[in-house]
């Protein structure tokens, strides 16, 4: 009905504001929490998400904690929620790394979901308790006996990034799973582990008690930083994606498909909110750091984030021990050469060289069935194609003319 009223008005030479300005009045919005209870995940949402409410004029918001299988189930559940702008959540970047390698279990595609914004830059530290025996990261790094670290579940940025760095720098670590929240700090404690790779901005309150200290930083104007002590290639390239990665904290988002007019009044709310003096004053007293970003950053930046060059994914897979899969990437054709059967196009840092087979090739242009020689430079395709081909084979590629 405010579609239509919103068309006759305009139709009739009537000034009015777009139709969702006021849309969240009175109503209310469920936010999805990919966490259990307590830890900042959760600390975030509600904090924002009480501002949220009053920003956007909502009756109350409700909050869900879907916790498991590293925030997947918690995304898979907003993405299959009505696009309407009333379901909204938000969870870790381990997802953008389970995407990358296409994780079994995956329902939603982060290029496609609607990017409210993101409240924080929190780099990634490695926390060791004052009682491990090591006085530095050096010490750490060589030391000859392994030790244990406490991580999140299977699939969690907190796993990935502790597997991804005990190979690049190749600590002698054992990870111990499972811990959620705030129960790595509380392991730290008791002596079953001595430290864990954590968001700065989540484990400076059990720092500043004395109990442990920072031993090396990704990213942040912190000291020392990983990449002193990254001294190969592939270590190097573990250390500068974790980094970029740091950019990329709490996130929120809601389904694929929401009105332009209503995402962008949750974003303009979001961003206001994290400009209020008095979120900010809260959020300080929490100890939960704000550097916030609309969603339409957001999404540039995780667009930017998936686009991984081969080697980048190898490092990735290696270091999970999985099989490489098909990388899927959007560029524009750089160049086209011997009728089309080869073309150029950039994944991540790099330029590849890539050849099309007549056969096994899946081309569309536009939505529809074409031959590689309807293929122009300058059109901007989604490509997935296969690292372990010699020639960098496409599976399929969907271009618009």
């Amino acid at each position: 009905m405010k579609k239509l009223l919103a068309t006759l008005l305009i139709a009739s030479g009537l000034a009015m504001p777009a139709w969702a300005e006021g849309y969240f009045e009175g109503k209310t919005l469920t936010y999805i929490i990919s966490t259990n209870p307590g830890g900042n995940y959760d600390a975030y949402a509600r904090l924002i998400g009480r501002h949220l409410e009053a920003k956007l004029g909502a009756d109350k918001i409700i909050y869900k904690n879907l916790p498991g299988a590293g925030h997947i189930i918690g995304a898979n559940t907003l993405s299959a929620s009505k696009p309407d702008g009333l379901t909204i959540g938000t969870f870790n970047t381990g997802l953008i790394y389970a995407q990358i390698l296409q994780q079994d279990g995956i329902r939603f595609d982060l290029n496609e979901l609607s990017w409210i914004g993101k409240a924080a830059a929190d780099p990634r530290v490695i926390a060791l308790t004052k009682d491990s025996g090591f006085a530095s990261f050096a010490d750490l790094l060589n030391s000859k006996e392994t030790v244990k670290f406490s991580v999140s579940g299977v699939g969690s940025a907190s796993y990935t990034e502790t597997k991804m760095l005990i190979e690049g720098l190749d600590m002698n670590v054992e990870m111990i799973p499972g811990y959620k929240g705030n129960e790595g700090e509380m392991a730290m404690l008791r002596g079953e582990v001595v430290g864990q790779i954590a968001s700065y901005g989540a484990i400076k309150p059990f720092i500043d008690t004395g109990n442990a200290y920072l031993a090396v930083s990704l990213g942040g104007g912190l000291s020392p930083q990983a990449i002193e002590f990254a001294e190969t290639t592939e270590a190097k390239s573990i250390v500068n994606l974790i980094t970029a990665m740091s950019s990329l904290g709490r996130l929120t988002a809601a389904p694929a498909g929401v009105p332009q007019e209503v995402l962008d009044e949750l974003r303009d709310a979001y961003l206001a909110v994290a400009q209020d003096p008095a979120f900010l004053a809260e959020a300080e007293k929490l100890g939960l750091p704000i550097e916030a970003a609309r969603g339409d950053e957001v999404a540039t930046l995780v667009g930017e984030a998936l686009q991984q060059s081969p080697e980048t994914v190898k490092i990735i897979a290696e270091a999970l021990s999985v099989e490489i899969p098909t990388i899927k990437v959007q560029s524009p054709l750089l160049s086209l050469e011997d009728s089309n059967k080869w073309f150029e196009f950039n994944s991540g840092d790099a330029t590849i060289k890539s050849k099309i087979s007549g056969s096994r090739t899946a081309i569309t242009i536009d939505g529809a069935d074409a031959d590689r020689k309807a293929l122009s430079v300058g059109m901007v395709c989604d490509i997935e194609y296969d690292p372990n081909h010699e020639d960098f084979e496409p599976k399929s590629m969907a271009c618009n003319g």
